[in-house]
């Protein structure tokens, strides 16, 4: 679910990096899309920490511990 999660974030931000380098915007609206590509940002490294602590879990409880 975690991986689905990131990926989808990073799916998303790509998206949206096209879109807005391929459109002209006005500056209001560059401001409003700059905005938009920080806070995906921001999910996408979110998704990826949870998707990471996931995968430290999982492999510490593979591991035998001393």
């Amino acid at each position: 679910m975690a991986q689905e999660r990131w990926r989808k974030a990073v799916d998303t931000l790509w998206r949206e990096v096209l879109y807005y380098r391929r459109a002209r915007l006005a500056d209001r609206e560059r401001e409003r899309a700059d905005r938009r590509l920080r806070n995906l940002r921001r999910i996408v490294r979110h998704a990826l920490s949870e998707y990471h602590r996931l995968q430290v879990e999982t492999t510490q409880g593979d591991t035998p511990r001393l």
